[in-house]
């Protein structure tokens, strides 16, 4: 069975990669793994390279983005057009059986919505779940152009199913992304701390904060509240610098000339434990939510961008204002209380089975006249 998988961020790269290793295995999966977006950019860290360095065979590389570009809606949807073009003609030449698509983000939205006019059926990880951020719309418009649904929750599953998705159509798998968790290899703490120029024994943070799509013309002024809280309380910070959601560069711009210890992208192993080691994390990525439980690490998520998202109890929901995220940030490392209540929490999206659960689903859908939908009532 030929498989189509486009990776477009680090992000999708971390819930890809247990999916593919299994695949990689099997020869009953032949994968046509197109590589494209800011992972192909040395601006973002050029995360292609982690990606070959994996071991995966790249099957295509298609630019998405302009080194030199706005920074705005009107150039996101410039890049969907642009990397469809490129998708399309790659699933004219290589015939797969199936696309393997997800989450919520410009190239899975373009070769989602290109494979289903192309009658190729299409599975969907992690459809149903509820943020703020242009996101919102994309993963539910996504849901409507899928065949299969791979959710990562019960909850998201019934919102399928309101949606008019046909409930034998729809499998809870959790979130792929906490296999990574589980079976990433312990780096030693001294070789990171080293590299990092950091001591683990003091308080910790891990910063990464992207843009809201809908708030890009206010995404200076709200890093801005959350850099300067992290630099009145003076502990160790290090900052992952955003993906390219408009409003990204002013992100970027503040956090260079911050002060602050930033990297521009960073190795599945060496975030994976970092996160480990980290005392909290901080910012509104998707990490601080899917994956903080499976550390037992207290979050702070800050604004809108994660809003209506399925959330653990170790996780501190704040506005975009100073003296908030410092309240937060304080209580995350010193409330003894809550730092052990932490510690005893469960994850929603999963105990790292995921990826097993979607090769089995994969290998087990008879794929004849899924083709047309009909909405389910």
């Amino acid at each position: 069975m030929k498989v189509f998988v486009v990776i477009e961020r680090r992000a999708d790269y971390s819930r890809y990669k247990p999916i593919l290793e299994k695949m990689v295995k099997d020869s009953f999966f032949e994968i046509h793994l197109v590589v494209t977006g800011v992972c192909l950019l040395e601006e973002h860290g050029s995360d292609v390279n982690y990606i070959e360095k994996d071991g995966f065979k790249i099957s295509a590389r298609i630019p998405m983005f302009d080194t030199i570009r706005p920074d705005n809606g009107a150039e996101m949807v410039r890049s969907m057009s642009k990397v469809m073009n490129g998708l399309v003609d790659e699933l004219e030449k290589s015939k797969p059986d199936a696309v393997l698509s997800g989450f919520d983000i410009g190239a899975n939205f373009a070769v989602t919505i290109a494979a289903a006019h192309m009658n190729i059926p299409v599975f969907h990880i992690q459809g149903g779940e509820v943020t703020g951020n242009i996101d919102e719309s994309i993963r539910h418009a996504m849901s409507k152009f899928s065949h299969i649904h791979l959710p990562a929750t019960e909850k998201s599953k019934q919102r399928l199913i309101r949606m008019g998705e046909n409930p034998k159509n729809i499998h809870v798998v959790g979130c792929p992304s906490i296999d990574v968790l589980i079976n990433t290899p312990i780096i030693q703490k001294e070789i990171l701390e080293k590299e990092f120029d950091l001591d683990f024994s003091k308080p910790f943070i891990t910063l990464l904060q992207h843009s809201v799509t809908t708030e890009s013309e206010q995404s200076r002024n709200q890093i801005k509240e959350t850099i300067d809280a992290i630099k009145e309380l003076k502990i160790q910070c290090l900052v992952i610098l955003p993906n390219n959601d408009a409003g990204f560069s002013k992100i970027i711009d503040e956090i260079k000339k911050s002060g602050l210890r930033w990297v521009p992208s960073l190795s599945t192993d060496k975030f994976v434990n970092l996160c480990r080691n980290s005392w909290a994390l901080v910012g509104n990525s998707s990490s601080g939510i899917h994956e903080s439980a499976t550390f037992k690490i207290p979050v702070v998520n800050i604004g809108n961008r994660q809003m209506g998202r399925e959330k653990s109890k170790n996780i501190i929901d704040v506005s975009n204002n100073k003296l908030e995220i410092k309240n937060a940030i304080k209580k995350c490392l010193y409330d003894k209380e809550f730092r052990d209540y932490v510690k005893t929490i469960e994850n929603p999206y999963g105990i790292g089975d995921s990826s097993s659960k979607i090769i089995k689903i994969i290998k087990n859908t008879s794929l004849k006249g899924i083709i047309q939908k009909s909405f389910y009532e």
